[in-house]
């Protein structure tokens, strides 16, 4: 599985890539999209778009919006649940 995080690199943006790192492990594969990045940020703005995300942070598991992100707060049990 592909585990998605997008951030603005802010407090509340570090802790749930901290709690992502955490919580997912091999063979699940984290990728971190920091969109205040100058040199990516075109790039991870697009493909925040197509996913239809509006608000960081926020957790895509397998091209899909974590349902607790939709709402704009992150769940990590939302998470585990969705590795399962």
């Amino acid at each position: 599985m592909k585990v998605e995080v997008f951030t603005a690199g802010c407090k509340i943006c570090s802790s749930v890539e901290k709690q992502v790192q955490e919580i997912v492990n091999k063979p699940h594969e984290v990728v971190v999209y920091n969109m205040n990045d100058e040199n990516h940020s075109s790039e991870y703005y697009k493909k925040a778009e197509s996913y239809g995300i509006n608000t960081v942070p926020t957790v895509v598991v397998d091209g899909k919006l974590l349902n607790c992100c939709s709402s704009n707060s992150f769940d990590k049990s939302v998470l585990l649940d969705s590795l399962n």
